[in-house]
C-alpha cells in the first residue's frame, strides 16, 4: 500500500506592473480528467490516459486509485491504468480533500455491484449537494444506506430507465453516464450536462465500445448497456478554464501573448466577451489565438454564469478582477452556486470597489489596485488574486495557495516564462 502523500502549504508571491509577453501552451483538462480516472475502473483491460495535467487534484485522484488496488503507471503527462480486482470502498482520508471522488461512485457500482465513501470535498463555492447523483442510481435500482458519516451504494443488477435531473449537474450526469453502462436495457437521461468534459468522458466511454446517443441540443443523452467494457488509449481535451483564465492575464496586464494548444470552440463565450469589453484578439487556428494590448480603455460588462454552452461559473473570479480595469460599472450574476463572492473581500483588501447583493455582484471601475497579503478560498478565486497581483502596485502575497494548484499546472511556471515576477513559497 502506498504512504499517504504529504499536503502542501504554499504561498504565491506576485510582483505586479509587467505586461506579458510570449507563448503559453494549454494542459490538458483537470474537468475532463476526473470522471476519466475514474471511468478507468470500468474494465480490467489496460487504459492509457494521455494529455493528463499534474496537479494536485489528478495527484489525490490516482492516489486514491491505488488504495483502491488499482495499478497507476505514471510518466510525465500519461498515464497507465489496470484494474484487475478494484476495492469498492473510497479512501476517506483523500476523499474528504476531493470533490472529484464523488465519480468513483458510478464507476464502482457498475464495476463491483457496491461502493462506499466517507465524505467528500472541494472548494467551499456552495452546497453542492449530491442527491441528483443518488436519484440517479435509485432509478437505476441501487439501494442507498446513508449514515451519519458515509453513504453506501449497491445493486446486484442495474436496469435501464428514464432519467430527468431537476439541473443538469455535471457530475450527476457523468455518474450516471458510467452506471448506464453496464445497466440492463437503455437508459434516457434528460436535462443533462453536456459540457466538453462531459463530452470527453462519452467519448472515451465509446471508444472502449459503451453505446452512448447525445443530443447536445435537447440535453439528453441515452446509453443502451453493455456486458464488455474494453481498455482504451484516449487524450484528453484542453483546458478550457485555464486558457481562459491565461487569455484574462495577457487583456489585463496589456500583454502580447499567444496561446497555444487550446480548442477556440469551446471558448466562443468568453471570447465573445473580452471583445465586448474591448481585448485585441486574433484567433490563428482551432487550437490557437494571439491576444494584442488593447487600443482602448476596457469597457464594462454583464456577465450571468450558465450551464455550457453558457458562460462558465469557472471563469466568474477572473472577470471580475478584469472588471475592476474596465470603465463603468459591471455586473456579474452568479446562477450556478451560491457562495462564489469568497474572493471578493480578499480583492476589496487590495482596493478593488465590489459590492455584493446576494448574488451578483457590482464592481465599479476602473481601480488602482494595490500589493497586500490575501487568502485563496478556492482554485478559481485564488486564480483571479493572482491575476490582481500581476496588475497591483507592490507585491501580493497569496497564502492557501495550494488551493490553486488543485486547478492549475506549473502556473508559476507558465506565467514567470511570459515574463510575470511570480514565486511559489512551499511549507
Amino acid at each position: 500500500m502506498s504512504k499517504k502523500r504529504r499536503y502542501i502549504l504554499a504561498s504565491i508571491i506576485v510582483k505586479g506592473g509587467t505586461p506579458l509577453q510570449g507563448t503559453i501552451r494549454i494542459s490538458g483538462s483537470k474537468n475532463a480528467a476526473l470522471p476519466c480516472l475514474a471511468a478507468s475502473i470500468l474494465t480490467n483491460e489496460t487504459v492509457i490516459l494521455k494529455n493528463v495535467p499534474v496537479i494536485e487534484d489528478t495527484k489525490n485522484m490516482l492516489e486514491m486509485m491505488r488504495l483502491m488496488n488499482v495499478k497507476v503507471n505514471i510518466s510525465e503527462n500519461a498515464v497507465t491504468i489496470k484494474s484487475d480486482n478494484p476495492d469498492f470502498e473510497i479512501p476517506p482520508h483523500l476523499s474528504r480533500r476531493l470533490r472529484g471522488s464523488i465519480l468513483f461512485l458510478g464507476s464502482l457500482l457498475a464495476r463491483c455491484g457496491r461502493v462506499k465513501i466517507s465524505g467528500y470535498g472541494g472548494c467551499p463555492i456552495g452546497l453542492r449537494p449530491i442527491d441528483l447523483h443518488l436519484y440517479a442510481f435509485k432509478a437505476l435500482g441501487a439501494k442507498i444506506k446513508q449514515g451519519k458519516d458515509f453513504i453506501e451504494i449497491a445493486a446486484n443488477t442495474l436496469k435501464g430507465a428514464e432519467i430527468s435531473f431537476d439541473f443538469p449537474s455535471v457530475g450527476a450526469t457523468e455518474n450516471a453516464i458510467m452506471a448506464a453502462c453496464v445497466a440492463k436495457g437503455e437508459t434516457i437521461l434528460k436535462n443533462v450536462a453536456v459540457e466538453p468534459e462531459v463530452l470527453d468522458l462519452v467519448k472515451m466511454l465509446r471508444s472502449m465500445g459503451a453505446d452512448i446517443k447525445v443530443n447536445s441540443k435537447r440535453r439528453e443523452i441515452r446509453v443502451t448497456g453493455t456486458k464488455e467494457i474494453r481498455g482504451v488509449k484516449h487524450k484528453l481535451i484542453p483546458d478550457r478554464i485555464e486558457a481562459g483564465t491565461y487569455a484574462v492575464a495577457a487583456v489585463i496586464t496589456g500583454g502580447k501573448v499567444t496561446l497555444q494548444d487550446l480548442n477556440v470552440m469551446h471558448l466562443r463565450r468568453v471570447i465573445k466577451k473580452l471583445l465586448e469589453m474591448g481585448a485585441e484578439i486574433s484567433i490563428t487556428s482551432k487550437s490557437s489565438l494571439e491576444i494584442y494590448p488593447s487600443k482602448s480603455p476596457l469597457k464594462n460588462i454583464n456577465v450571468i454564469t450558465k450551464p455550457y454552452p453558457g458562460f462558465p461559473t469557472d471563469l466568474q473570479p477572473q472577470f471580475a478582477v478584469l472588471s475592476t480595469q474596465a470603465h463603468g460599472i459591471s455586473q456579474i450574476l452568479e446562477t450556478i452556486y451560491e457562495n462564489r463572492f469568497l474572493y471578493v473581500p480578499e480583492l476589496c483588501k487590495m482596493g478593488a470597489k465590489i459590492d455584493v447583493l446576494d448574488r451578483r455582484i457590482i464592481i465599479k471601475g476602473p481601480t488602482v489596485l494595490y500589493g497586500s497579503e490575501v487568502y485563496a478560498m478556492d482554485i478559481r478565486g485564488g486564480a483571479a488574486l493572482v491575476l490582481a497581483g500581476l496588475i497591483a502596485k507592490g507585491s501580493t502575497i497569496i497564502n492557501n495557495a495550494e488551493v490553486i494548484m488543485r486547478g492549475y499546472e506549473k502556473i508559476e511556471n507558465k506565467l514567470t516564462e511570459v515574463g510575470a515576477e511570480i514565486e511559489v513559497i512551499k511549507r
